[in-house]
């Protein structure tokens, strides 16, 4: 059934996205060169509406009867249409669109029921929920300035997930994930550089969307002793550190590139080069290697959540450090790359 779904995904995938393409070049939904750009050429915006059928068409045979799907689907759709209008030029401002994310993540939460459960404050846990999704809906959009960097990085990402739901028998996550996966993969014949297609803000904020689904909803079951050992109540505090290290790379772009504006005082909301893809291209890496790195990196932090799986609190902690170092000697290699005049 698995290999059903990806192989159906996939295929759609292939399918829609020249269909994307020439609808873009139809409505004018196309991204122009400049000079904070890294393309030399107009470049259709379309990939988000193409994965998000990819997807949702095959889920949609097997749980057209599940609420949580139907969440998936709505509001996915929603973040899809909302990204489209700046996609098609109709330009907001970013404080707004941040505004516009939170509620829509909130309508999420109530329809489908799916939130954290840190807290015995219903509400505490609501706003937290919110927040992350509006989090990783910005980050991935942030992240994606180069060829095939957000799908392929989500692609890898959505293979680990289903790894890790596959060992906590959490049936559902491997299906989500299985479909984005194939759906992904399906993309990139068209997104890996040079990229004949972009998948705009709408496709960017939509994967950040399913990957913080992803993260709500995935328990890591072996880790219940070390939670008791800390005298945690609710498993998914500790369990939620796996994911937050399997999304590390848009994690850590956007805090590199927050701190960095904040130092040399430049605005938050302005686009540029600065992002960590960005200073590892100036180093005089090709657009395709850099990805490549990007994607060796996102391979280990797989690895490393896949190790903490079933780990007790030393081996936990000592991957936690092996994360942290890498962490701050990533931030210092970077640093010394200039992007500000």
């Amino acid at each position: 059934m698995l290999f059903i779904l990806f192989f159906f995904s996939l295929l759609l995938s292939l399918l829609f996205t020249p269909l994307a393409k020439r609808a873009a070049i139809k409505l004018g939904i196309i991204d122009q060169p400049g000079h904070r750009k890294i393309h030399d050429r107009p470049t259709p915006l379309t990939g988000g509406p193409a994965i998000f059928l990819a997807a949702a068409i095959p889920l949609g045979i097997a749980y057209y009867n599940c609420r949580e799907y139907w969440g998936l689907v709505l509001f996915g759709a929603l973040f899809i249409l909302f990204g489209l209008l700046d996609d098609k030029g109709i330009t907001m401002r970013a404080r707004y669109k941040i505004w516009a994310h939170l509620m829509f993540s909130i309508a999420c939460i109530y329809f489908s029921g799916l939130h954290f459960e840190f807290f015995k404050v219903a509400w505490l846990n609501w706003a937290l929920t919110a927040c992350f999704i509006t989090f990783m809906t910005n980050s991935m959009n942030m992240l994606d300035g180069m060829d095939g960097l957000v799908s392929g990085i989500t692609f890898i990402c959505a293979g680990f997930f289903a790894i890790l739901a596959l060992n906590s028998n959490q049936t559902n996550i491997v299906y989500f994930s299985i479909a984005i996966m194939g759906a992904t993969l399906g993309f990139l014949r068209y997104n890996f550089n040079p990229a004949s297609i972009f998948l705009g803000e709408s496709g960017s904020t939509f994967l950040g969307f399913v990957l913080a689904i992803l993260s709500i909803k995935l328990n890591i079951y072996g880790l219940w002793n070390v939670a008791l050992s800390l005298g945690l109540e609710r498993l998914q505090i500790i369990s939620f550190i796996v994911p937050l290290i399997l999304l590390g790379i848009p994690i850590f772009d956007t805090y590199f590139v927050f701190i960095n504006r904040f130092l040399h005082r430049v605005k938050f909301s302005q686009p540029g080069k600065d992002h960590s893809h960005h200073r590892i291209h100036l180093m005089g890496y090709s657009q395709k290697s850099t990805v490549l790195t990007l994607y060796a990196i996102q391979v280990i932090l797989g690895s490393i959540s896949l190790s903490m799986v079933r780990a007790d609190m030393q081996q936990l902690f000592s991957l936690l450090l092996i994360v942290a170092v890498f962490f701050v000697t990533f931030t210092m290699f970077l640093t010394r790359v200039k992007v500000y005049e």
